[in-house]
């Protein structure tokens, strides 16, 4: 399945140190078949979400017409701030 990344999702991943880049980087590339990634959650509003080790998350849709579309990679933090975990 092709993966699409949102922008804002780009300039986080950009921001990061290459170690952290590299390791989420890894992780997407097993968005490619979201159904065999380990780690995927289904939320209730129908995102996914991924944990990426104990440090980011990804989450993302998979669309019609079979396309993973990353909206956000956060920090832990960020995450739980933003869902109030």
């Amino acid at each position: 399945m092709p993966v699409e990344i949102d922008r804002d999702a780009i300039l986080y991943l950009n921001n990061l140190p290459e170690k952290d880049r590299r390791i989420i980087k890894r992780y997407i590339l097993t968005l490619e078949n979201p159904r065999s990634a380990k780690g995927v959650e289904l939320l209730a509003n129908g995102h996914c979400r991924m944990h990426v080790g104990r440090t980011h998350t990804i989450s993302f849709d998979v669309l019609p017409g079979q396309i993973v579309r990353i909206l956000e990679i956060r920090s832990i933090e960020q995450a739980h701030k933003r869902y109030k975990r």
